[in-house]
């Protein structure tokens, strides 16, 4: 990690830059290098050669990720920040670093050249929208075998809540679907700047084999329609939520109709979604 930013070469480059952190876009950056070399060692921890950032920033995570991997692909909206890491990378001569500016929730995937290459996904991701970001990453990218997020401690708290219980959430249970997930570091909120008003946690984020997603497109579809309907009214029993024409559904899946989403097994959830194929409520196209 030579080439990493050290804390204070970073806040004068921030304050050099007359930089001003977007609220809207969730801009709070690493700053603590031990935290960095965590991520980096996490994403690194098998024989993947390349990783895709999401929101590179001023580059604190891309530079020792470049030490780590054969060829880093960073993607980032904001236009000045694209403009200081070239600056930073050139700087540094750092040849193995590819500077996308994209909007990752809307970036064409294909652009990457990825067909044929497995990749590990790594960020600092926005608060407000790390869940699009995850899921899409899952959904979306299917070269990417693993991630390491930084993400706000609550959400991740979500994700590794279990299935069944009363922490579970919708987004859990959509993301247990398609990958398992553990925790690698808690974060303070001292290690940005900005600092966060809350506490963050870096999680590791592994692709199932065989993801229904892939492996059944449709009924995937199905059992998101049935997880999202039912933690919409996540306090309610099933029976007053699958009601009308879902009322069949649930009596096809075998589910007690006393039971809420929360006590629901992720098996459970696709039995729900394949009901609702088979009763009509959605078309398995």
């Amino acid at each position: 990690m030579s080439s990493a930013f050290t804390r204070s070469e970073l806040l004068e480059r921030l304050r050099s830059a007359g930089f001003q952190p977007s609220k809207a876009l969730g801009q709070n950056f690493l700053v603590d290098m031990n935290i960095a070399r965590k991520i980096c060692e996490a994403a690194a921890s098998t024989t993947t050669v390349r990783a895709l950032e999401i929101g590179p920033g001023f580059g604190s995570l891309t530079l020792p990720l470049a030490s780590y991997f054969e060829t880093v692909v960073a993607v980032e909206t904001d236009r000045m920040l694209v403009d200081q890491l070239e600056d930073v990378l050139a700087e540094r001569a750092i040849p193995n670093v590819e500077l996308i500016r994209a909007n990752i929730l809307k970036l064409d995937f294909e652009r990457l050249g990825v067909a044929k290459l497995p990749t590990v996904a790594v960020g600092n991701l926005p608060y407000n929208i790390a869940s699009q970001i995850i899921l899409r990453t899952l959904e979306s990218a299917w070269f990417v075998e693993r991630m390491v997020f930084m993400i706000q401690a609550e959400l991740a708290d979500r994700l590794l809540a279990p299935i069944p219980s009363r922490q579970a959430s919708a987004f859990g249970v959509r993301v247990a679907l398609l990958a398992s997930v553990a925790t690698v570091a808690k974060v303070p909120p001292s290690v940005f700047v900005p600092a966060p008003k809350v506490a963050s946690k870096v999680v590791s984020l592994t692709r199932i084999e065989d993801p229904l997603s892939v492996v059944d497109p449709a009924l995937y579809r199905a059992t998101v329609a049935a997880v999202r309907l039912g933690f919409g009214r996540r306090r309610q029993m099933l029976r007053r939520i699958f009601a009308g024409e879902a009322a069949e559904a649930l009596r096809l899946s075998g589910i007690d109709p006393r039971n809420r989403a929360e006590n629901l097994a992720v098996p459970d959830w696709i039995a729900l979604g394949r009901a609702m194929i088979d009763a009509g409520v959605l078309r398995a196209n």
